[in-house]
């Protein structure tokens, strides 16, 4: 599959960027997306018929314990590298100082801390699980930490080179390349052999994202020697990296904790139908972030005119409401058969609730389509107070509104508190840039925000008839059916 137009963000000229297009690159980045939902799928079957409910409990909690360590070690390497890649998509002398520097710092830190915690995998494994027998299991997932963490500051540098192409076969081939070495060390091995292809999965992410940058570099002539450490370079990335790293972690420690008082207080029953409404939000929040953070952010960051923030920003906002809104109003009047079919009928007791998390993310669209400017010049301060606000707003209102509202609080508290978002974040473009919202992108927002409450209100078949509204506003609007772009389409 190929992307139309440039894999690197020029500022030199106007573009527009064709609903066609639009839509091409947005699906094609969606599959990164699709094929982590097929791979989880059909991991959780594998698990359950392989390992049974004990051994599946352990070594969920052995991949938690991964997980934590994950939004820890890596620095915050993440879109911070991203963004100093598509200020200078041209230089390779730059591209390569950040490649070179946020690759050595990703291979340290891990190194540092597999060496750290590796002599105590028995005493991890007696915490983690009550038991010292699951020390190797422990082992190997320390031992996969240093390729997944260089692995992931890879797959930013492309989204910084704005290689959509590259970035999403590599994101699909180490799915499937997981996939293949999982299923056969699982069935053989059983929980050793799980763990062991954790470890042999970051050696095929790391093979893939390597592969895909040295072709990245070859086409643009250059060579991976260019790769460098620098002690310049390492100072803005750590920095970046720092309030990533805290936004991160107030983001997994919110749902931690909200989460925590909700099985105190619900039961883990409750809990485990609330984890079905995440977990549809997030597959396709992870579109979303794919696409503000492989495709937006790179074209923001080049984008060097001032006169041209507000145009650029207000076409962010069209393209985030025509593309997620039209599909948040799908899951919304689907909600029922998209439960029953991702997960079961077990768990149809998480159809109302759905929508609660739904006009959440709706607010989380429109404040980000804004907010991403903060963040690409450098307002990394007002960005950390806004998403930790969020956060603390979360785990304020949650616990309160459980004794009214039970299950369904959990999504309200989320809904209610992403409204930090939009209130924080264009206030805050719009007084130091003086960027505000067009007619269009009002509307738009107002005719998605209609649409999404018709679903609610309505019966499957007309609900689902509700997510024709943006696009045929779109239409309407634009008779040549072009959203005009300040982007690089």
């Amino acid at each position: 599959m190929e992307v139309t137009g440039p894999v690197t963000a020029e500022p030199a000229v106007p573009a527009y960027f064709g609903l066609r297009n639009f839509t091409v690159s947005a699906g094609i980045l969606s599959l990164s997306a699709v094929s982590n939902l097929i791979r989880a799928i059909i991991t959780a079957k594998l698990l359950a018929v392989a390992l049974g409910p004990s051994m599946t409990g352990v070594l969920a909690q052995i991949l938690s314990f991964s997980a934590l360590l994950s939004q820890i070690i890596p620095l915050g390497l993440t879109t911070g590298v991203a963004k100093l890649v598509a200020d200078s998509p041209s230089d390779r002398t730059r591209v390569g100082a950040v490649l070179g520097t946020s690759s050595v710092l990703a291979l340290a830190s891990a190194i540092a801390c597999t060496v750290i915690f590796a002599p105590f995998s028995p005493q991890l494994s007696q915490v983690l699980t009550g038991s010292a027998g699951y020390a190797l299991p422990v082992l190997l997932i320390l031992l996969s930490l240093p390729l997944y963490n260089v692995g992931g500051v890879l797959s930013y540098v492309l989204q910084g080179l704005a290689d959509i192409r590259r970035l999403t076969i590599a994101n699909v081939a180490t799915a499937a390349g997981a996939l293949v070495v999982l299923i056969p060390a699982t069935i053989a091995w059983r929980l050793v052999g799980a763990t062991a292809a954790v470890a042999v999965a970051s050696l095929v992410q790391f093979a893939f994202f390597a592969f895909a940058i040295w072709r990245a570099f070859g086409q643009r002539q250059w060579h991976l020697s260019v790769a460098s450490f620098s002690w310049s370079t390492a100072k803005p990335l750590l920095h970046y990296g720092g309030v990533l790293l805290v936004t991160g972690l107030g983001a997994w420690g919110s749902q931690l904790v909200v989460r925590t008082i909700a099985i105190h207080n619900l039961g883990a029953l409750q809990n485990g139908i609330y984890q079905v409404v995440n977990g549809i939000s997030a597959q396709y929040i992870a579109v979303f972030i794919a696409w503000m953070a492989a495709y937006v952010l790179p074209r923001v960051v080049a984008e060097k005119d001032p006169g041209r923030a507000q145009p650029m920003l207000n076409s962010v906002l069209r393209a985030n409401l025509l593309i997620m809104g039209t599909g948040m109003v799908a899951v919304i009047a689907l909600r029922e058969l998209v439960v029953r079919l991702l997960y079961s009928p077990a768990f149809v007791a998480a159809v109302p609730i759905l929508p609660i998390q739904v006009l959440g993310d709706y607010a989380r669209v429109i404040g980000w389509s804004f907010g991403v400017y903060l963040f690409a010049r450098g307002r990394t301060g007002a960005f950390l107070i806004v998403m930790l606000s969020q956060d603390l707003l979360w785990i304020a209102i949650s616990p309160v509104a459980m004794h009214a509202f039970g299950t369904a609080a959990i999504a309200l508290g989320y809904s209610l508190s992403s409204l930090a978002w939009p209130l924080l974040m264009y206030p805050m473009v719009r007084r130091w840039f003086g960027i505000r919202i067009d007619a269009e992108g009002a509307l738009l927002s107002i005719v998605g925000l209609g649409a999404i409450v018709g679903a609610i209100l309505l019966p499957p078949v007309p609900g689902l008839g509700m997510a024709a509204a943006l696009p045929i506003t779109v239409y309407l609007l634009r008779p040549d059916k072009r959203i005009r772009l300040s982007l690089r389409a």
